[in-house]
């Protein structure tokens, strides 16, 4: 969306630098110069809290169709950066349940008003207690937010997700001790998730457990990444291989467990990796009753569905499979960039709230998120 879509909206300068900023941040998703689920979550947040300091609205449905209308915006630009949408479906549920809550209070005043009313039918001739009367019409007048106060809610709820977010590999960490023993043989198709790279060191550190990790390398995407994830394992005296995605299958037997970074959770508990090849691996664990964790951050929790799994999966170019082609030779190739592991190749889920069954991933889900605010694009308040 372009500043454009905003100006009529927001006409004051701090506005128009609000624009300015949001179609920068749009260009920057469409050429994908932001990458990672991290990254772009922060980012996100960071532009909707300037976002929302500037926006003028006089009603706080407004406010809520403004913030949708901004995450319809970013969507359109990077469809697979799935945290984008996510954090904005959060700060979403935080205004609709505070809303949600006022009206409650204002039903419940207004009730409590009534009540003498009806009661005075048995006392026709008694004089109402007007000051009492009074008092409560003013705590119910009381009750009401005013803009400012749903503006420091939104505010303060991006603020608390910031920091959740900041704060994830903690809580996630923490499982890592009782998950891996001694002696065992880990392997990881996502060298280049830095949670995964945090859960490994973690247990190596406060368990002072001695482990194996198999890296696949990925290839032809992240083969550099599987290196510098291997390296850094290394650094912190963990055995490391790098092994080549045509082995997974015959060490499979040798493996003890199998983790896996994740780029988007979805309802039906499946997920999006960010390595193409996950899949297969995860087919190679399931054929051998290898379990398979998958750690995630719950702000990587999606309220989408994958009716269509190919509308999620991403494909790049093909250079990099045959970088010296004769371009006047016709020869089509693929190659895939991400990949959708279904939820019945996944054993657990290990989140920074604890660790979930596939089938209970939409219960999470449901508790961040609204329905009404599935779908971005769709005129709803």
């Amino acid at each position: 969306m372009s500043s454009q879509a905003f100006s009529s909206v927001h006409p004051n300068a701090a506005a128009s630098d609000v624009n300015v900023t949001i179609d920068t941040f749009v260009a920057k998703l469409k050429r994908r110069q932001v990458q990672g689920s991290y990254a772009i979550a922060l980012e996100t947040l960071q532009l909707l809290m300037r976002f929302i300091s500037a926006a003028r609205w006089n009603h706080v449905n407004d406010l809520i169709e403004q913030i949708r209308d901004l995450g319809n915006s970013l969507e359109k630009a990077h469809p697979t950066a799935f945290s984008c949408g996510n954090v904005i479906r959060r700060i979403l549920a935080v205004l609709r349940d505070e809303v949600e809550e006022d009206t409650m209070s204002a039903t419940v005043t207004s009730t409590s008003v009534a009540e003498p009313l009806i009661s005075s039918m048995f006392n026709l001739l008694q004089k109402p207690e007007q000051p009492h009367q009074n008092r409560k019409n003013n705590s119910g007048s009381s009750n009401m937010k005013t803009k400012t106060d749903y503006r420091q809610v939104a505010i303060q709820g991006i603020k608390d997700l910031i920091d959740e977010i900041k704060n994830i590999d903690e809580g996630i960490q923490q499982i890592a001790i009782d998950l891996i023993h001694d002696h065992e043989i880990l392997l990881t198709p996502t060298p280049d998730s830095k949670t995964v790279l945090k859960f490994l060191i973690t247990a190596r550190e406060r368990s002072n457990r001695t482990f194996t990790v198999l890296v696949t390398e990925g290839f032809p995407n992240n083969t550099k990444n599987a290196h510098e994830f291997a390296k850094k394992l290394a650094q912190h005296n963990i055995e490391t291989l790098v092994v080549p995605d045509s082995a997974v299958f015959a060490l499979m037997s040798r493996v003890g467990k199998v983790i896996i970074g994740t780029k988007a959770v979805f309802v039906n508990g499946g997920t999006i990796s960010s390595n193409s090849g996950v899949s297969s691996v995860c087919e190679c664990a399931r054929e051998f009753r290898t379990p398979v964790f998958a750690v995630a951050g719950l702000y990587k929790l999606s309220p989408l569905y994958p009716f269509d799994v190919e509308k999620f999966v991403e494909f790049g170019g093909s250079q990099r499979i045959l970088p010296r082609m004769d371009p006047r030779k016709r020869l089509d190739t693929v190659n895939q960039i991400t990949d959708y592991v279904p939820p019945e190749n996944i054993d657990i889920y290990i989140t920074n709230v604890g660790g979930f069954n596939p089938s209970f991933i939409y219960r999470i889900a449901w508790d961040n998120y609204k329905q009404v605010d599935v779908h971005l694009d769709k005129k709803k308040v």
